[in-house]
């Protein structure tokens, strides 16, 4: 299962700290996360108008047997406190950016894709 991540934020640092590697961030780079998952950062869209946010795209290889607990805490602590408008899980946006409206939509997800 792929599970498709955006981050719609004003925070022009964030892609750094979620996947930056020796102080470059490259679309393609691997991340690990707790439980042992692989977060690949897929690159960003960028819209040149103002106030207009940047578009952060990851995704993740699952199987439907993740800890899918652990991935909501791990991008809960990478957003919380951050310039972040929206996160979207597989087209499915977020309506509370808190650990626990993370897992409800990962886990309604993985139900409608099985």
């Amino acid at each position: 299962m792929v599970i498709e991540i955006d981050i719609a934020t004003h925070d022009r640092k964030l892609g750094f700290d979620m996947a930056g590697v020796g102080g470059t961030l490259t679309s393609g780079t691997v991340v690990e996360i707790p439980g042992g998952l692989k977060v690949k950062y897929d690159g960003a869209l960028m819209l040149k108008a103002f106030g207009i946010p940047e578009v952060l795209q990851f995704i993740v290889d699952a199987s439907t047997n993740v800890e899918l607990s652990l991935l909501a805490a791990w991008l809960y602590d990478k957003v919380k406190g951050k310039e972040v408008e929206t996160i979207t899980i597989n087209r499915r946006v977020v309506t509370q950016i808190t650990q626990d409206g993370i897992l409800q939509v990962l886990e309604e997800e993985i139900k409608t894709d099985e």
